[in-house]
């Protein structure tokens, strides 16, 4: 709603009253209980707090990746609207906002999309503007259709302003893993690359890279699990985050704040996004997490910093849907626990409610 192109059209209501107004809407269907907010709920509190002037909204829902995908570029090429849509197999909502394609998206053309601009509501409380490769956005975000029972299985979900046109969108495919990762070093240098062939330091609100005391930290090395089945695998997706951050702005106890992450495929350096915290986050260091685990399993920190298997990772969770915010999976003592950015512990990775 704050997206509406007329900044007189945009009326701010506060979240207790959008959440009460998506639970009274949720479809009533037995099929469909279970979801925190679904399509029918969204598209209901749209209509009923903030209509658009002279249209409504209307729930898209499709088979069809690539016409879902057309659905939402062509009318947001038209009237300069927002699309709410469900990412992750159903399991979280985000609002896209922006798009990049080699031709204009009108009826009758097939565009390439090069890249998408979203807005994320996590981490909680801060919320992400994500910058994605096309490529990536269609072999992570986009991967697969609503995964729960009920009135949208098996199909691709938005939220759009007026009717559909018919029409695709083609994503170039990209190979998510390779023979060999990539050190830090050559992350960073292909973050730069990035920044410098994709002009992202012009892109708003990615300018704040120009600044001269916005510096870069150690890249981060990030572990991809789509899903439980992926757990055993060793020959999975991994992705750098390159982390960047004002050298003088600290929070609690002297930790290191960061505002923006740039993402990097671990195995070839290709670009896969770049992402600004709506407020200013913290990292949690790999020793702390493990202390968080010590703790909870009454074992000598010491022993825990010589034992314990810890890396960085991500799915698609209870815990998180943002790729520039994973968690710690430790493995000590035969345990496995999960630590997230916040110093949350977890005994297993929990699936989403539906439409988080």
């Amino acid at each position: 709603m704050d997206g509406y192109p007329n900044s007189a059209d945009r009326i701010f209501f506060p979240q207790v009253n959008v959440w009460n107004t998506i639970q009274a809407n949720n479809s009533t269907l037995p099929a469909d209980a279970g979801w925190a907010t679904d399509p029918i709920g969204l598209r209901e509190t749209l209509r009923l707090m903030n209509p658009p002037p002279g249209g409504t909204w209307n729930v898209h829902s499709k088979t069809s990746r690539a016409e879902i995908l057309f659905d939402m570029l062509y009318w947001m090429n038209q009237n300069n609207y927002p699309v709410a849509t469900l990412i992750n197999d159903g399991d979280h909502w985000v609002v896209v906002i922006g798009y990049e394609t080699d031709v204009e998206p009108v009826y009758g053309s097939t565009p390439t999309l090069q890249n998408i601009t979203y807005h994320d509501p996590e981490p909680h409380w801060v919320g992400t503007t994500r910058f994605r490769s096309a490529a990536y956005w269609d072999n992570h975000e986009w991967k697969g259709p609503v995964k729960y029972a009920g009135s949208w299985l098996n199909d691709y979900v938005a939220i759009i302003e007026p009717p559909e046109k018919r029409g695709q969108i083609i994503v170039k495919e990209v190979d998510l893993i390779g023979e060999k990762i990539i050190s830090p070093e050559e992350a960073v240098r292909y973050a730069s690359i990035a920044i410098r062939e994709l002009a992202l330091n012009k892109k708003e609100p990615y300018t704040i890279l120009n600044k001269k005391d916005f510096k870069r930290a150690a890249p981060m090395l990030v572990r991809v699990e789509f899903s439980p089945e992926m757990e055993k695998e060793e020959r999975v997706p991994y992705y750098y985050i390159v982390p960047y951050g004002f050298k003088w702005e600290t929070g609690m106890c002297r930790t290191k704040l960061f505002r923006l992450g740039i993402i990097v495929n671990a195995y070839n350096g290709q670009f896969e996004e770049i992402g600004i915290f709506h407020k200013p986050v913290s990292y949690l260091p790999k020793e702390e997490a493990i202390s968080i685990v010590t703790k909870a399993l009454n074992i000598p920190l010491s022993t825990a910093l010589r034992e314990a298997d810890a890396y960085l990772m991500y799915r698609p969770s209870d815990i998180t849907h943002n790729q520039l915010y994973p968690f710690w999976r430790i493995i000590l003592k035969e345990k496995t626990l999960y630590v997230d950015q916040i110093g949350t512990l977890y005994n297993k990775i929990k699936p989403s409610v539906p439409g988080d």
